[in-house]
């Protein structure tokens, strides 16, 4: 994470475009006036040149949760949305939930590299294209992932291991924006 230099960056950048795991650590947010977070995939169309960007003032988000969540995380993750709702003024305009769960899969090379996949990148699809259809400009995707590895979990935290489940975020993230067109984000 390059939150320091990210930073050192606004000294001299009205704007500076950049993707949100630069500064969150995975565990941590910085807000700045300056910086406009931009997905994955959107920042590699951006640099190619074949996408344009615009900051944006606020977003309708809608809320996309995996058939493969337990009630009792569900009910939590509604509760944190209401919250934002209420405390932040976040517009969590619509909620959808997946027709079957989505069947994240996360691997690890020999090499430490993580990576992920999807079983049902479908149900995935409609569940976000009804959002949009609701008039959502943002999703925010819970999927049930797989139980982390605690020895793994705490090397990452402590700063010296691997994200395992950064890979498969970003199959979500990516996949999402690339069929729709807005901006994703595995919370």
């Amino acid at each position: 994470d390059a939150m320091p230099i990210a930073r050192a960056f606004t000294a001299v950048a009205d704007r500076v475009i950049t993707h949100p795991n630069v500064l969150n650590g995975a565990t941590m947010y910085w807000p700045h006036d300056a910086f406009q977070y931009v997905e994955g995939f959107a920042l590699d169309e951006f640099a190619a040149g074949r996408w344009g960007l615009r900051p944006a003032v606020s977003q309708r988000i809608g809320l996309l949760l995996d058939a493969g969540i337990e009630p009792e995380l569900r009910l939590r993750h509604f509760q944190a949305a209401d919250a934002a709702r209420a405390t932040l003024g976040v517009c969590v305009s619509a909620h959808a939930t997946t027709d079957e769960p989505i069947g994240v899969e996360i691997q690890m090379s020999p090499a430490g590299a993580s990576w992920g996949t999807l079983r049902r990148p479908d149900a995935l699809l409609r569940a976000a294209k009804r959002l949009q259809a609701a008039g959502c400009t943002a999703i925010a995707v819970v999927a049930r992932f797989p139980d982390k590895d605690d020895e793994m979990l705490a090397a990452y935290v402590l700063g010296s291991g691997v994200d395992a489940i950064g890979g498969a975020e970003a199959i979500i993230s990516h996949l999402i924006t690339k069929e729709l067109g807005i901006p994703c984000a595995p919370p």
